[in-house]
């Protein structure tokens, strides 16, 4: 539903601008209108992108899926170039964060380690929200920190 459209009606009828009628009739339109659905969200490459980087919060379900449910998300639509570059920044972060961890594991023995892991679980966070949001808004940026593994051809402005 269209709360402006509905908003702005509803203005018109006060003011007298238009009939009660006019305003039922309307007013119905609006209601019937389709809304958007997931399909047309997902179509929309920016949109996909977000979803995409929000993917890896999988990962607080089963671990794997953190990184599966990107890669097919990503194989799967990478003929779209927008989308293929998101997937490299997406994936630079995913190994980046393997190569951390592991270093991170062997320096728990010296108690160091455990800090760096709760680090590492923010920033995988606050990285990610940060990547869906630079996608949703058509720029390609890697992650803070993370290993160039693919090549990422990064932009500031919205692609085309």
């Amino acid at each position: 539903m269209d709360l402006d459209k509905l908003e702005k009606l509803n203005a018109l009828k006060e003011k007298g601008i238009i009939t009660e009628q006019e305003f039922a009739e309307q007013k119905q339109k609006i209601l019937n209108q389709p809304h958007a659905s997931f399909q047309q969200l997902v179509d929309n490459s920016y949109n996909y992108s977000m979803l995409m980087h929000l993917a890896q919060f999988c990962a607080f379900v089963l671990p794997f899926l953190g990184w599966i449910v990107p890669l097919v998300m990503w194989m799967t639509k990478n003929e779209d170039e927008f989308i293929d570059q998101q997937g490299r920044v997406i994936f630079n972060w995913i190994l980046s964060v393997l190569v951390y961890f592991f270093v991170a594991l062997l320096l728990t023995v010296i108690l160091i380690g455990f800090p760096m892991l709760l680090a590492l679980v923010i920033c995988s966070i606050v990285f990610t929200i940060m990547g869906a949001l630079k996608a949703k808004d058509g720029i390609v940026k890697n992650y803070p920190l993370s290993i160039r593994f693919f090549r990422v051809e990064e932009s500031e402005k919205v692609m085309d």
